[in-house]
């Protein structure tokens, strides 16, 4: 676990948002999402959904240029309306 822990990602890389929504609240969530990641090249597209259909999943893969970056990104993202968790 220790060389896990001490691994240095280099940058600029490419990362993986899977951001785990509200289905209730999909277009007020894709809405918030696309405005903040507005103006970057992204690919979007949907992930897996709860068995009882109340939460989705909306996958999102960008480039980044440093760790900063990604935590800014993150924060950011799980401030969105029926966004109800971030990996």
């Amino acid at each position: 676990m220790k060389q896990f822990k001490d691994a240095q990602l280099t940058y600029p890389r490419e990362w993986e948002f899977r951001i785990m929504i509200a289905e209730a609240a999909r277009p007020i969530s894709e809405e918030g999402i696309a405005e903040i990641l507005m103006g970057r090249e992204v690919a979007v597209s949907a992930g897996k959904s709860s068995k009882t259909g109340a939460y989705g999943t909306i996958v999102v893969k960008l480039e980044v240029q440093s760790k900063e970056e990604v935590e800014e990104l993150a924060q950011k993202l799980s401030k969105v309306t029926g966004v109800k968790f971030l990996l």
